[in-house]
């Protein structure tokens, strides 16, 4: 066998391979979302209107298939609570209330119930979809009504929602996004929460020890499809 012809061949494939791992290094999602967040916990059962506060997203996916993507999110959102917006004994005996920032990173898996985006060429690709992710969170206190807070509530999170995208264009995709952020084995992140503690105000200690504390948000989403990466041709073998 020529030296030369098999030095080529080997060279071709070490090129080929790098070349489909390069393309496939490409298939990343750069994304981001805007909208509006809520609360729900030991101060408000439901989120209330009024307590409504803008809330941000920041992603990257990782696209495995058309169906499965590998997704990190870095989630921020002003919350708030009052128990002046509920008309019953226990909220307006205690009058509790507080503002904090959530500050959630997060990855896990977000799935497309439609093969999305499998045809390159076409323009209305749309699908709904469901993610589920575990993640940390800092929950910096703006105000409390609460003696004695944590300094720095965190917690192991939970995030989970589903959402819908629709391909606009070559690269960018537009969508809107429903999800819940879950703190885990902690009902401290509002500051609001039972104390054992004999020296506190008994209107602090009347709250139910459970993971009761639920952050969502809703908003609009925006993505950027780094794909289409064009190979240079292969080096002719001589």
């Amino acid at each position: 066998m020529n030296i030369t012809y098999l030095r080529n061949t080997i060279l071709t494939l070490l090129f080929s391979l790098f070349m489909t791992k390069h393309v496939q290094a490409q298939d990343w999602i750069l994304g981001g979302g805007i909208g509006v967040s809520a609360y729900a916990g030991d101060v408000s059962p439901l989120p209330h209107p009024l307590d409504y506060r803008v809330g941000v997203k920041g992603f990257a996916k990782y696209k495995m298939n058309n169906f499965l993507h590998w997704r990190t999110d870095l989630h921020a959102a002003w919350n708030t609570g009052s128990d002046s917006r509920f008309d019953k004994p226990l909220p307006k005996s205690r009058n509790a209330s507080f503002q904090n920032v959530m500050i959630n990173l997060a990855t896990g898996f977000e799935y497309n119930f439609l093969g999305f985006r499998e045809d390159k060429n076409k323009r209305d690709s749309f699908t709904p979809y469901f993610f589920m992710e575990l993640g940390a969170g800092l929950f910096p206190i703006i105000e409390t009504t609460t003696e004695n807070p944590p300094a720095l509530p965190w917690a192991v999170t939970l995030p989970f929602g589903v959402g819908f995208k629709k391909r606009i264009s070559t690269h960018w995709d537009f969508g809107m996004e429903l999800s819940v952020t879950k703190p885990l084995w902690s009902d401290k992140t509002d500051t609001i929460y039972r104390d054992d503690d004999p020296s506190t105000p008994i209107t602090e200690q009347l709250t139910v020890p459970s993971w009761r504390d639920n952050y969502y948000f809703l908003g609009f989403t925006w993505c950027y499809n780094i794909i289409n990466v064009n190979c240079p041709k292969s080096p002719r073998i001589r």
